[in-house]
């Protein structure tokens, strides 16, 4: 039995076990990454297949992994990393096991509501993608993957492009995409829009309810296919299925219309409609109101038989049952007997009320619902609570409550110093204060937080780690109520609020600088290394802001690749084994400091001299400036504006558990860019401000 030569092969970090599936020219295999110890789907295009076509098809490979690192999202295929080995372009995803919808239309029509789950899900990741600016252009259920408790993952976006982006890639005589599921403008050729992808996810709603897709042919005709979308009009679905009902019906056709305008604008609003053509609700995302209860100001163990009387009921009116019914008169009886004895001992000097406190205490005021404005952005230095909000938050706190951060890691200086400021900050609003350090472990904080609410906490900011693995601890903490903060944007909310730094302005301005630097130094020349995080969206567009900014300055730099960044050890790791593998590059662009000191690491070992590569990075630590002015591999660095992200983490939590009203994205500017000239300057007024003192 011939077995496949990439099997046992290494890529990258990616060890090759299996073959799992073939599409087109490019294989999947399951391979190990031995340094997180975890399997991922490992999809690999040879290069020699091009035939003459390389350096298109080069083009073609970066922008898919380009789009797929963008496209982070808890319903989209997620990407550890990506680049070329060997001539082989390979890109490492998630490992799903739960197959894909085609398989689950196998047996026919699917239950209703769990059609609606699997395509809310669906619409959700869609309306993420083109928010993005990015088309899918080949929607079908062999593209709809299932994790293995069920949740749906839109996956080969390799066929999709930038709506903006005027570059054809296919040739023209080419149909990208699958004809069964295609909108009438993209069979004809047409510009297409986020439109287009919602025909085709109207085809995959109507097949997935009456388990067939809505245009077919005996004799699988592809013409035959094409000219129905382009010319019929499909049967309602409830001809199909009778279960379904004529305001489903509405919402499938309309989804399905031959004219873009006729159809909903964003896939979110098709779901949105289909869930209520079925009558069934979507999560506003505010909080519960808090209620508290009011203690009595006395209680006087009653003389009868907890059987007798419900304690649970303050007042006589709760008693009553029906007017002449036997209970109720026995109860009142009851209560007679209790009276008179009651009476008798006072009278005796056996039993003395309590005397009450000098000042009624009125019953505390329910804290209103706190209402989180969907789709509205604010800004951070606007979310400060007003001194009412304040005290409102500490009552909602009381004597046994707190706040906390569930911080992502603790060993670079930027996340240390943040998790101070968090602390310190409410601190001063007399909050009480715990940090749950998950040390870059995802698992670990999904454990972390449900032992944060198992202790009580009132109120909690989150640096999410992987969003997929948080999501069913999320919507818990969501349906009861727990206030909570997210320090990233681009995340599926929790009825929270996303705090959101401009990454993608935090990327060009580092790019830009580092971008300037090559054009005057290099003349324009270089081989760029990008020091990604892919599990973290916000992340991945500080990336492609890097990779921009570089290019606007330095358009002829080659990008060679993406690698997992983020830590010091994994931009350590990272670069050593490119310097292994014989890579060879000049500029590495780090979305932070703490890789960038890892990837400085990795080239003193090497003894690379500090002049033979540039580093620009984000964040603009205290040592990471003092490598700047001493020109130590580091060239540039981006502030991003650390404290006033700590303080609107904790402002907005504040009015959230005061019941404020508070748009659900706050926006945090990021800093300065720090320079050799910048740093010498700022060094030289420290030196100065230090003499004269």
């Amino acid at each position: 039995m011939q077995t496949d030569p990439l099997v046992g092969k290494q890529i990258s970090a990616f060890r090759v076990e299996a073959k799992i599936g073939q599409g087109g020219m490019a294989s999947v295999y399951r391979a190990h990454q031995a340094s997180v110890n975890r399997s991922v789907a490992l999809k690999v295009i040879s290069l020699e297949a091009a035939e003459g076509r390389q350096d298109e098809f080069r083009q073609r490979f970066a922008q898919e992994a380009r789009l797929i690192a963008t496209l982070e999202h808890i319903h989209i295929l997620p990407i550890y990393e990506y680049g070329i080995v060997d001539n082989l372009a390979f890109i490492a995803m998630r490992l799903l096991r739960g197959g894909t919808l085609s398989d689950l239309l196998v047996d026919g029509a699917m239950e209703i509501n769990r059609a609606a789950d699997l395509f809310t899900q669906m619409a959700r990741g869609l309306s993420y993608a083109h928010s993005h600016g990015v088309l899918h252009r080949d929607l079908k259920p062999s593209n709809i993957l299932l994790d293995d408790t069920g949740n749906a993952y839109l996956s080969d976006f390799g066929l999709a492009k930038l709506t903006d982006n005027p570059i054809t890639i296919t040739r023209t005589d080419t149909i990208v995409g699958t004809p069964a599921y295609m909108s009438p403008e993209q069979l004809r050729g047409e510009l297409l829009d986020a439109r287009s992808d919602i025909y085709s996810l109207g085809v995959i709603l109507y097949h997935m309810l009456t388990g067939k897709a809505p245009f077919q042919a005996s004799d699988n005709n592809v013409i035959s296919i094409i000219y129905q979308h382009l010319e019929k009009q499909p049967d309602p679905p409830s001809s199909v299925n009778p279960a379904l009902s004529l305001a489903v019906d509405e919402v499938v056709l309309k989804a399905m219309a031959k004219t873009p305008d006729e159809r909903y604008p964003r896939a979110v609003d098709l779901a949105a409609a289909l869930n209520a053509a079925l009558g069934r609700s979507i999560s506003t995302g505010s909080f519960p109101m808090v209620q508290q209860p009011t203690p009595p100001s006395f209680a006087v163990p009653p003389p009868v038989p907890p059987s007798a009387v419900s304690t649970s009921s303050p007042t006589l009116t709760a008693l009553a049952v029906q007017p002449g019914s036997r209970p109720l008169m026995v109860v009142i009886g009851v209560l007679m007997v209790a009276l008179v004895t009651l009476v008798v001992l006072m009278a005796a000097g056996v039993l003395t009320l309590p005397s009450p406190p000098p000042t009624a205490t009125p019953s505390p005021t329910p804290i209103p619902r706190a209402a989180v404005l969907e789709g509205e952005i604010g800004r951070g230095a606007d979310a400060q609570p007003t001194e009412a909000e304040i005290v409102t938050a500490r009552a909602r706190v009381g004597g046994n409550g707190f706040v906390a951060y569930a911080a992502c890691v603790q060993s670079s200086q930027y996340h240390a110093a943040q998790a101070r400021e968090i602390s310190e900050f409410a601190a001063a609003y007399g909050l009480p204060f715990r940090i749950y350090n998950a040390d870059n472990d995802a698992y670990v904080q999904v454990t972390q937080i449900e032992q944060a609410r198992t202790e009580g906490v009132t109120g909690l900011i989150i640096c999410p780690k992987d969003v997929a693995l948080l999501d069913e601890t999320l919507h818990s903490a969501e349906a009861a109520g727990l206030p909570m903060v997210f320090m990233a944007a681009e995340i599926e909310n929790y009825g929270g609020i996303l705090l959101a730094g401009d990454d993608e302005r935090m990327g060009l301005a580092a790019g830009r600088a580092i971008g300037e630097i090559v054009r005057d130094e290099r003349g324009g020349a270089a081989r760029v290394i990008i020091l990604d995080f892919p599990t973290m969206p916000q992340i991945v567009t500080r990336a492609d802001g890097l990779e921009a900014g570089l290019l606007e300055y330095a358009p002829d730099a080659v990008i060679v690749g993406r690698y997992l960044g983020g830590t010091r050890e994994d931009g350590q790791r990272s670069v050593e084994r490119l310097l292994e593998e014989g890579v060879a590059f000049d500029v590495i662009l780090s979305i932070n400091d703490a890789g960038s000191y890892g990837a400085i690491t990795a080239l003193e070992a090497a003894e690379i001299p500090p002049e033979a590569v540039i580093i620009g990075s984000i964040d603009a630590e205290p040592l990471a400036r003092q490598y700047i002015a001493e020109g130590y591999y580091l060239r540039a660095s981006v502030d991003v504006g650390r404290e006033e992200f700590s303080r609107a983490a904790v402002d907005s939590l504040v009015r959230l558990m005061a019941g404020a009203t508070i748009p659900e994205t706050l926006l945090v500017p990021p800093g300065v860019t720090i320079t050799r000239d910048s740093a010498a300057e700022a060094s030289a007024e420290a030196t100065a401000e230090s003499a004269g003192g």
